[in-house]
């Protein structure tokens, strides 16, 4: 059945729905994110191990993510977002009642694969109902929401480790998940089912899991086993094999021609890899500095971060209409500055940064991010044809969840190179504070590459618009 609009008079919450999906997809990462170190007390897990329940959640979620606009498209973009909803109240029961680390692991990487459909889903589905001209401001609007639940996230799991203990915050998560569902079913009654005669591409999908999984599980556990290094660039093989596949199947996981046809496309996810991988760095590496070498309690954590996630949710629309108005690239640039600044000033936090410092580096985080966010989106998917609006929305998605993947794995390098197996504790608070300056100054050196590249584009958009006001004059 081709794309069609849900009925005027349920439009609304249908909209409500997909805000809710993207608020509890990053409240689902940042509440658990903040809680880790309770987690490793209890379960007597060091800081690079325990920095594995990112990484899967953000393993699986990539993989899916990467698969799930093709699904949509076979399967139907509201059976992908109802199974999302599902899965994420499934796994919170079994994350609530997990007796040891690896259960705990398991349950947060199949978590992921619910995240994964919320996301890619609801991005699609946002395209799909919303006219052109509005695009922008809807997507600020959504993206605003997964700020939000960033936001809330650290305060809320910060104040139920404090008073109640991590667990009942899998509980407490179970209410959004099953209100959304409720809201969604109600409110949309069509499908989304544009390739229903095709197949799905199995064999590609198998050589995608098998490529980032080794990867994402080579450089996340070799402080464990040194020898599981080796499945890094055999992971990197698994992907060019992947690539030459879906260039020579019929119907493919994802149209490589999406790539070499559109640069504002590949750049733009490439950016947005980038970007969000860097955000991910700084809220890990940011919770571990407040409670290991400040001393702070979760909730304080919670409260600090507030402070970047607030400025996110407050600028987000604002940079997502302006992005309806003027060519989203300027908009970007300004973003990513900021961003980078933000990484280098917090690279250089030691233990008796002032708090003052500490806010100014959590403010031009947030509104970095807020400035970047929606407009790559829009840039992105510009010159994208409509029927392949849905995997491409998917993939701007899936995008984030990849740069939380590669930014787990760059903390896990510099974590296992600086501290090994050690817990993060007064006698290795130098060797952490040296893990976190090199993943920072890191991040901001890919962050300065996408930053001239955007320039780059930039300069070629505005040779364009001086050409064209030249000929009308």
């Amino acid at each position: 059945m081709p794309a069609e609009c849900s009925p005027p008079e349920k439009t609304f919450w249908v909209y409500v729905s997909l805000w809710i999906a993207n608020f509890f997809s990053p409240l689902l990462y940042s509440g658990v994110t903040t809680i880790l170190p309770s987690i490793a007390h209890d379960f007597n897990t060091s800081a690079a191990t325990i920095s594995l329940i990112v990484m899967l959640f953000a393993y699986s979620q990539g993989f899916i993510g990467t698969i799930g606009g093709r699904m949509s498209d076979l399967f139907g973009l509201r059976k992908m977002m109802t199974i999302g909803f599902i899965i994420c109240f499934l796994t919170l029961i079994g994350l609530f009642i997990s007796t040891n680390f690896t259960i705990l692991s398991i349950f947060r990487c199949i978590q992921g694969i619910g995240t994964a459909l919320l996301i890619s889903s609801s991005t699609a589905i946002a395209i799909n109902i919303t006219p052109i001209y509005k695009r922008g401001a809807i997507l600020g609007i959504l993206t605003s929401a997964a700020y939000l639940g960033a936001s809330l996230g650290p305060i809320i799991g910060g104040a139920v480790a404090t008073f109640l203990g991590w667990r009942f915050l899998f509980l407490l998560l179970m209410i959004p998940s099953i209100v959304g569902l409720i809201l969604f079913r109600g409110a949309l009654r069509l499908e989304w089912c544009t390739l229903d005669e095709e197949k799905f591409d199995a064999k590609g999908a198998i050589m995608l899991g098998l490529g980032t999984g080794a990867i994402s599980l080579g450089a996340g556990l070799f402080n464990l086993y040194h020898p599981l290094l080796y499945l890094v660039p055999l992971g990197f093989l698994f992907l060019i094999i992947f690539v030459y596949m879906q260039k020579h199947t019929r119907y493919p996981i994802i149209n490589i021609n999406l790539f070499t046809k559109s640069g504002k496309f590949s750049l733009g996810i490439v950016s947005i890899m980038i970007n969000f991988g860097s955000a991910t760095a700084f809220v890990y590496y940011s919770t571990m500095y407040f409670q290991q070498v400040r001393g702070f309690t979760p909730l304080m954590a919670g409260f600090f971060l507030l402070f970047k996630s607030m400025a996110q949710f407050a600028f987000t629309p604002y940079a997502g209409k302006l992005s309806d108005k003027i060519h989203p690239e300027y908009i970007i640039i300004i973003g990513i500055i900021l961003c980078t600044v933000s990484l280098v000033g917090t690279a250089y936090l030691n233990e008796t940064s002032s708090i003052y410092y500490i806010y100014t580096t959590l403010f031009l985080s947030g509104l970095g991010l807020a400035i970047f966010s929606a407009p790559s989106t829009v840039s992105a998917l510009q010159d994208i044809p409509s029927k392949e609006l849905a995997v491409a929305s998917s993939l701007t998605a899936t995008s984030r969840s990849m740069g939380v993947l590669t930014s787990q794995i760059i903390v896990s390098l510099s974590i296992s190179h600086y501290l090994g197996k050690a817990t993060v504790n007064a006698n290795t608070i130098p060797a952490f504070l040296n893990s976190m300056k090199t993943s920072f100054l890191s991040l901001s050196l890919i962050n300065i590459i996408s930053l001239i590249c955007y320039i780059v584009l930039a300069i070629k958009i505005h040779h364009i618009d001086a050409d064209k006001k030249k000929i009308k004059e």
